[in-house]
């Protein structure tokens, strides 16, 4: 029994080394392999810097221009905005008009409506609704209380780029007519 443990052990020992050789030595072999290669940064025709992941340009990009087609902004005149309080999970529906603030009732909450995209769909160049049908529905909204200030897209039926406040969830319901 004991040359049995001794023996074990000796081949463990055996493959936890020769184990560890090959990947030392793989490892050197890379160190060196990286330590010959020469980088370099994409330039401009006149040897500047640019900007690999971009256009050449080291500015930011600037926002996509927001396009309401007329079919959209002759259908819908407000939009209807579920808020939820986290604290006391009392639910408020707000029918917002586009392009006018609107006061929360019995909150500090006032919600300006930017756009409303009843079939939302980013291009390239723009963001835009793709049809006057409720298919992807977003609106785009400046939330302000007290205490903070949030802007972005709410999304009927995606729970993505949602406005992140410590007090209230909202949730789009959907264009008014």
């Amino acid at each position: 029994m004991k040359k049995f443990i001794l023996l074990s052990f000796i081949i463990y020992l055996l493959l936890i080394f020769g184990c560890s050789q090959n990947t030392v030595k793989e490892d050197q072999k890379n160190d060196s392999k990286q330590n010959n290669q020469v980088t370099s940064q994409p330039t401009s025709a006149d040897n500047t810097p640019v900007n690999p992941h971009g256009d050449g340009s080291m500015q930011p990009k600037q926002p996509k221009q927001i396009v309401v087609p007329e079919s959209v902004s002759k259908k819908f005149k407000a939009v209807e905005i579920e808020i939820k309080d986290k604290n006391t999970n009392k639910v408020t529906t707000v029918k917002a008009s586009i392009g006018q603030k609107t006061s929360v009732p019995n909150t500090d909450i006032t919600i300006f409506v930017e756009a409303y995209l009843p079939d939302f769909n980013m291009g390239t160049e723009n963001i835009t609704s793709a049809s006057d049908e409720e298919k992807n529905p977003a609106v785009k909204i400046l939330v302000e209380t007290k205490e903070n200030k949030h802007e972005g897209w709410i999304f009927k039926n995606f729970d993505i780029h949602k406005i992140e406040d410590p007090n209230y969830d909202f949730s789009l319901v959907g264009g008014v007519k």
